[in-house]
Parts: C-alpha cells; structure tokens; sequence
C-alpha cells in the first residue's frame, strides 16, 4: 500500500500522461487535487474582485486548467505541443501557438499569467520569467506551481522532460530577480513527504531507465490520496506555511 502511495504521489502529467490514462484525467487524484489548488490560489486573490480578467495559461497542455481559470475571466492557452492544442481547439478555447522560449509576449496585457508545471521544462526559465512580468499590467499576479527539490530529480523527471526541480529559496531568487514582489510561497504533498523522500532517493540510483510513474490506481486508493492532496489545498486559505513538499506553489505581483 505504502509502495503505491509513494509511486503515484509526485506526478506531473501532461501529454503523454494524458494519452496514457486514456482521458481519465479528471477521475486521477493528482488532477482532482491540482484543480482545487488552481483554483484556490487565483480565488485568494480574485475572490472579491470582477470575474473579468484577461488571464493567459503558459503550457496548457491538453486544456485541463482552463475549465477552472475561465471562472475568474477571459481565458487563453499557450502552448506548442499540436496534439494537445487539438484537443484543446475541440472545447473552444483560444489558443496561442507557441514555444514560450521564443514567443515575445504583448507588454502590460494581461491581468494575471498562470504557469502550472511549465517552468521545470525550460531551458532558460529566467529569461521566461522577465517575458512574463513584462506582460503583465501593473499589480498583475503570476500564479505558479513546479517540482520541488533537486536531488530528488529522477527518471520520471528525465521522462517527462524536465531540467530541474525547485527549492523556495531559488525560485524566490528567481522572481526577485525578473521583478516580482513575492505574494505567497509555500509547499503543497507534504503528508507523505519524509517516506516518499527516501523511496525516491533509493529509486533514483537503483533504476535507471526513464519512465512514467503515471498509471490508473485503484478506486479507493485513489480517493484516499486525493482526500490527502486536497486537504493540503486549505492551506492557502489558512496562511499555515509548509517546511517541505514536493511541490512549490506560488503568487507574485508586479
């Protein structure tokens, strides 16, 4: 049980997940749960705000976090992977075609820029940054989420493409540096963090071939462990800050 648990708890999915769970994204736990979480983090600022923000969605992938971001305003993705963006074309979404690296965005446009596991599969995520605070409109917000800890980089990392993981301290090093006043900052799969920890440093030196971690899990393992990742989204609410995790979610302003 506790395998299983630690297999499935730090998974990023985007395409090939998608296709490999044969569209059952909105029934997996870690896609239940990061909707809460998207949603909570846009609400802790927008909640008393008009539901009329011009909001841009950077790596959308296959449109899954449009359906929540379009509560708070006019919604549009960003992203250059043609299979997904034709998934997403199908549900009516606007849709920007593009590699963010090399894709100049509008000056002072947008009211808020969302970028929920993209930044880990730049090359260059400093310079994205500047292009996105430069995008933004004056007290816009960027609203963020990326893998934390760097030693815990792996083959599922590896497999899905990504140059790194995250700490606090370097991410907020990052966002200083492009221009962003820090909102809030914490770590979200904390429960669970000490044992997944130590599974995953064993598993990053004894298997070495890259993979996907993402499969369908039993039903009730499956509630279970959203029950966990969703009770961890009161957190934004609740302003209690996280020691450690194995995600780091964020919201700047310019």
């Amino acid at each position: 049980m506790v395998y299983y648990i630690i297999l499935f708890l730090d998974n990023f999915m985007d395409y090939k997940d998608f296709i490999q769970l044969q569209n059952q994204q909105n029934l997996h736990f870690w896609y239940k749960a990061r909707k809460n979480l998207i949603f909570n983090l846009l609400n802790f600022e927008f909640k008393n705000c008009e539901q009329n923000k011009l909001i841009l969605n950077i790596g959308c992938g296959t449109g899954t976090e449009l359906e929540i971001l379009k509560k708070f305003g006019q919604v549009i993705g960003l992203d250059n992977n043609l299979d997904a963006i034709k998934l997403i074309q199908k549900q009516n979404y606007k849709i920007i075609t593009a590699d963010i690296e090399k894709y100049n965005l509008q000056n002072n446009y947008y009211d808020a820029i969302c970028c929920f596991d993209v930044l880990e599969h730049l090359r260059n995520d400093q310079t994205t940054l500047k292009n996105i605070f430069k995008s933004l409109k004056k007290d816009g917000f960027f609203f963020f989420t990326i893998p934390a800890y760097q030693c815990l980089f792996g083959p599922h990392d590896i497999y899905m493409s990504h140059y790194r993981r995250y700490s606090k301290k370097n991410i907020l090093q990052k966002l200083e540096k492009a221009g962003f006043q820090i909102i809030k900052l914490n770590y979200w799969n904390s429960i669970l963090f000490p044992i997944i920890f130590i599974i995953r440093i064993i598993k990053k030196y004894i298997k070495k071939e890259t993979e996907s971690e993402t499969k369908i899990l039993n039903k009730n393992l499956n509630e279970l462990l959203f029950r966990i990742l969703n009770f961890e989204n009161k957190f934004i609410y609740w302003n209690v800050p996280i020691l450690f995790g194995l995600t780091v979610y964020g919201i700047a302003k310019k």
